[in-house]
């Protein structure tokens, strides 16, 4: 309905709308996002994204979509509530070492980093982590911040279509699309790396004229030492 994607003046085209604030304890956001009039739309998120699925087709078309890096697309009239997931991402968790004996709390996901949020408790005691198990020992009371990172793919979500998309190598207009190359480097890294390159070229041809000014010097002194 018009209420919910309004057309978008002088862009005549792009209109997309977050409805999560930050990546759930398994690390999704679920977000709205429009093709109006069959044009391109993207947002971008603050984490890689591993994949994402459509919740509920809010158009008659079914257009594409799809995700490369940190940014999600549609095309071709789509509109729908997306479920987006993240290869890595934030969030808290709080674990008790109760009468000063360790705790352990299995996060499901692979632990990457983890610091003390807030501590609750006056020993300070111990932490850390293996795997995906967190723990907490010698009285530690404490909420965590924990970085976690996905290791497979979850089942799709119940309700909704669930629809899988693509990774995309290509989005459908190249000018607003970072285009990855078939060893799975993107474009952008590869610029970065010519830009080092050519850096680096500079640097040996710098070096080279020194030393080129430092053999004329010793021959210099080697006449003058002669004569």
């Amino acid at each position: 309905g018009k209420e919910l994607w309004p057309q978008v003046g002088m862009l005549n085209a792009v209109q997309s709308m977050l409805t999560g604030e930050k990546p759930s304890r398994d690390g999704y956001s679920d977000c709205q996002l429009a093709s109006v009039n069959h044009a391109h739309a993207s947002l971008r998120f603050g984490g890689t994204i591993a994949f994402a699925e459509v919740l509920t087709q809010h158009s008659k078309a079914s257009g594409s979509f799809g995700w490369d890096g940190k940014e999600l697309w549609v095309a071709g009239g789509l509109r729908a509530t997306f479920r987006v997931y993240f290869c890595q991402w934030e969030t808290s968790f709080d674990l008790d070492s109760v009468d000063l004996q360790r705790t352990k709390l299995d996060l499901g996901h692979e632990i990457q980093a983890a610091t003390v949020e807030t501590q609750r408790s006056k020993r300070s005691g111990t932490f850390g982590w293996t795997g995906r198990t967190l723990w907490a020992d010698e009285g530690l009371r404490a909420r965590f911040n924990v970085v976690l990172c996905r290791q497979a793919t979850p089942p799709p979500s119940k309700g909704g279509t669930a629809v899988r998309g693509q990774r995309s190598a290509a989005a459908p207009t190249a000018a607003t699309s970072r285009n990855h190359t078939a060893s799975g480097i993107s474009a952008e890294v590869m610029a970065s790396l010519a830009d080092r390159g050519e850096r680096l070229g500079a640097l040996s041809d710098q070096s080279a004229a020194l030393a080129s000014d430092a053999e004329g010097f010793y021959n210099l002194a080697k006449q003058l030492n002669r004569s």
